[in-house]
């Protein structure tokens, strides 16, 4: 009996309490034993039959047919590397199917764990792609309320331009892209408030605000038409409310896509002080660019305008540079602004625009200029009237 191989296990048998007991398991060449304080039987090796089973097949079981009110099993997956079964080819075949059975639904068990992981991995990565499917399932009327109440409040804080003037000084500069623009879903309103910064941003559903800056150091009305048509496309192409999206993540996002808009419905009411601290991704600035030159060329304006605009946005920022870091220490500080911006970098956007810009030499464009020097003359007085009081 020495040379008897023991396991630990356990037996169904109505004999025992609640029908199952433990005990030890010995494989000799003849047969499999079991037994235990209370009983034993013993199970010949001929004809005797091995199945796998449990959470994960990690159960052994153990019957014969000539004793079926006897099923033994056991955890110990030793057992089927024993030699003793090894040597009975009936055994070994069905061994080996027990093993083939157990190397399967690990590969299944691996294989729906990779999709597990590899799904939301794959939505997270094509989040841009998700976002802007998701935004066309937010209606626009609230697209529109949103930007109406985020712009209530920001001119809390902020001085206006008398709205019907802007309307006036504004619309013989933008009808054309008015015009041009084939995504008819929002009506675009544009506002005009003093502020020095050379910016302008857009707000879901349609409203444009014009920095009287940017107004002013315009040499050229194509530099801020160029400006204006980037901002529109933020408009049409949702970029604030797939911003909003983006934050949400992805359960909602993909809810979303299959028609359930309620999570995000809910998320927007609050997005008020989101929209208006918000910065763009690099790809929906590039986006932006690209939808803006073409909107600009269909409008017979100029799109060489919206370049030269970047070129006066790269001095004003080499002049930061230049307070924040002193001569030595420039270009270590715009690399760092480079890795840490939002935007793409200036250089990389004038050159990526001077590219899909490229017009023929003697190309003809709308001239704008008379509408752009008396838009010009109106603010300059609105701003020193404004300083003045």
């Amino acid at each position: 009996m020495t040379n008897d191989h023991r396991y630990q296990g356990h037996a169904f048998h109505n004999s025992f309490k609640n029908g199952r007991a433990s005990g030890t398991f010995t494989i000799s060449s003849a047969d499999i034993r079991f037994e235990n304080d209370t009983a034993q039987v013993s199970l010949p090796l001929q004809g005797i039959r091995i199945d796998l089973g449990g959470a994960s097949d990690r159960l052994i079981f153990i019957s014969h047919p000539s004793k079926p009110d006897w099923k033994l099993y056991t955890s110990d997956r030793t057992l089927l590397q024993d030699a003793r079964l090894q040597q009975i080819p009936a055994v070994q075949a069905q061994l080996q199917k027990a093993r083939r059975k157990h190397v399967l639904n690990w590969s299944v068990f691996a294989a729906i764990a990779a999709v597990i992981v590899l799904i939301p991995t794959v939505l997270l990565f094509n989040m841009d792609s998700l976002s802007a499917v998701a935004a066309r399932h937010i209606p626009v009327e609230w697209e529109e309320n949103l930007g109406e109440q985020v712009l209530k409040q920001y001119r809390i804080n902020n001085h206006f331009y008398e709205q019907k003037q802007a309307e006036a000084l504004l619309q013989p500069l933008v009808q054309p892209l008015l015009d041009a623009n084939t995504d008819k879903r929002f009506t675009f309103r544009f506002h005009i408030n003093r502020d020095e910064q050379v910016n302008a941003f857009a707000l879901p559903g349609g409203y444009v605000v014009i920095n009287s800056g940017l107004i002013l150091r315009a040499e050229t009305p194509e530099e801020l038409l160029g400006v204006v048509a980037h901002e529109m496309a933020h408009v049409t192409e949702q970029h604030g409310m797939r911003n909003i999206i983006g934050s949400a993540g992805i359960y909602l996002t993909v809810n979303a896509i299959l028609g359930d808009v309620s999570g995000l419905l809910a998320l927007i009411a609050d997005a008020a002080p989101f929209l208006l601290n918000q910065s763009y991704s690099r790809s929906f600035e590039t986006e932006s660019d690209e939808k803006g030159a073409a909107l600009l060329l269909a409008a017979n304006i100029d799109p060489r305008g919206l370049a030269r605009f970047f070129e006066k946005l790269k001095e004003e920022e080499e002049k930061r540079l230049k307070e924040m870091a002193g001569e030595d220490n420039q270009e270590l500080a715009k690399a760092t602004l480079s890795m840490i911006s939002t935007h793409p970098a200036t250089e990389d956007r004038i050159a990526h625009l001077e590219k899909i810009t490229a017009v023929p030499q003697h190309a003809t464009f709308r001239d704008l200029d008379e509408p752009f020097l008396h838009l010009q003359d109106a603010i300059k007085q609105f701003v020193t009237h404004s300083d003045q009081e």
